[in-house]
């Protein structure tokens, strides 16, 4: 369970930070659905790899 939630917090992040960038740019930002699904499990491996080291 830690690892489903640490993941999650990974992805909020990472949609809070392209959120500002969007803000500061003054533009709209558009992820391919073919980019997002492996940043998504690119997330939750990073979380899993964390976990692993503790």
């Amino acid at each position: 369970m830690e690892t489903f939630g640490r993941g999650c917090l990974y992805c909020i992040f990472g949609v809070i930070v392209l959120l500002f960038f969007a803000f500061i740019t003054q533009s709209t930002i558009h992820i391919p659905w073919f980019i997002f699904i492996p940043l998504v499990f690119l997330a939750f491996w990073a979380a899993s790899k964390n976990n692993k080291d503790h």
